[in-house]
């Protein structure tokens, strides 16, 4: 269940439901147009409130009752306005997992459009404390230890890494020396999508053949900020957004990238947190220029699949750019250890086998 994530989501559908649907019959409920059935997965369409405060107050009703007509054996939800939700169901005797994407606590403060940051962390960790001694917890970052440890919960870790057989078609055939930067997921500004822009114009500059693609919702008023950029008709040629697409068909564009960008602002949560995308990118075949934070560096520098640099400075993304476009050895040396460590280390089927042995091991008790 989830009452924010559309319904063909990575990790919510063609991961955990994909795995699970071998083993079980699989219902979801998230937001999705129609009401039907994909891979053999039931999909409940649910519609999701623009308004935040509504979704907040009033998501967990509607999904209730959508959840209880379904009448599962176990309820697995996403999102932490559905904890009322899970806790009615507990009520009614259902067995009930909550897979905690992030640090939730600590990303309240890195968020904006939260007026009263201290009032929501103060009512997040009252339902908080009352949902780890009903729920099962599911944690997808190892740094998410730390704080659940304290509250006693019973959790386990199901990193959000890469499944190797979806992205098989995607895998970049060969290197050219062109200049295609690529990214994926959603579009805001502390994802560093302005830095990449002046990147690009700064590129253009110097007479490189640069070309940005986006793909991902554009969020907040970023659209806005981007037009009033006194260089942006420079290079508004030069970039293509591309809208929110199925991940399937977000990644065919892969097979013609050159570098994978992922370029996240110092924040308490995304320190702490494995980027997915990262994990995909390396899996396609690109190579990487992230920010510098000690835990990306420990998977991107000691592997050898990228760049790391600092976030907010475009000198240090645009040096990056330039030294895999300008020295193809070293880009090309780049994707093959990208390839052999999401191989090798950071595979989704061993989180998959972690999956089901919680499914088995809820259902036998």
């Amino acid at each position: 269940m989830s009452s924010v994530h559309y319904a063909l989501d990575t990790r919510i559908f063609f991961k955990m439901c994909h795995a699970l649907n071998n083993e079980y019959d699989v219902s979801l409920i998230a937001n999705h147009p129609q009401k039907e059935t994909i891979n053999n997965i039931q999909i409940t369409p649910f519609k999701v409130f623009k308004n935040r405060r509504n979704r907040v107050f009033f998501s967990w009703i509607l999904m209730f009752f959508k959840a209880i007509k379904i009448n599962a054996k176990v309820y697995h939800f996403h999102d932490p306005e559905l904890i009322p939700c899970g806790l009615l169901l507990r009520i009614l005797g259902k067995k009930v997992i909550y897979d905690v994407h992030e640090n939730i606590a600590e990303d309240i403060f890195d968020k904006p459009w939260i007026k009263y940051q201290k009032t929501s962390y103060q009512i997040f960790n009252f339902f908080e404390k009352i949902a780890v001694k009903n729920f099962k917890i599911i944690l997808a970052e190892k740094s998410y230890e730390k704080r659940y440890k304290t509250l006693n919960a019973n959790a386990v870790v199901i990193q959000n890494f890469c499944d190797l057989e979806f992205f098989e078609p995607f895998v970049k055939k060969e290197y050219h020396q062109t200049m295609n930067l690529f990214y994926i997921g959603i579009v805001l500004e502390n994802r560093g999508i302005l830095e990449i822009l002046e990147t690009v114009y700064e590129l253009k500059k110097k007479g490189y053949p640069v070309h940005f693609h986006l793909v991902g919702e554009l969020y907040s008023d970023l659209d806005q900020k981007i037009k009033k950029l006194e260089y942006f008709d420079t290079i508004k040629d030069d970039v293509t957004f591309y809208g929110r697409l199925p991940l399937n068909k977000g990644y065919q564009l892969a097979e013609r990238m050159d570098i994978g960008l992922c370029i996240i602002w110092p924040m308490k949560n995304s320190i702490e947190s494995y980027p997915t995308k990262i994990f995909e990118y390396m899996a396609v075949g690109l190579p990487i220029i992230t920010s510098n934070f000690d835990l990306y560096k420990e998977l991107v520098e000691e592997n050898n699949c990228g760049i790391c640099v600092n976030p907010k400075s475009t000198k240090e993304i645009f040096y990056a750019v330039e030294t895999l476009y300008t020295n193809v050895q070293k880009s090309e040396q780049m994707v093959k250890n990208g390839k052999n460590a999401v191989k090798n280390k950071y595979d989704w089927e061993s989180q998959k086998q972690v999956l089901i042995r919680l499914y088995d091991e809820i259902l036998k008790k």
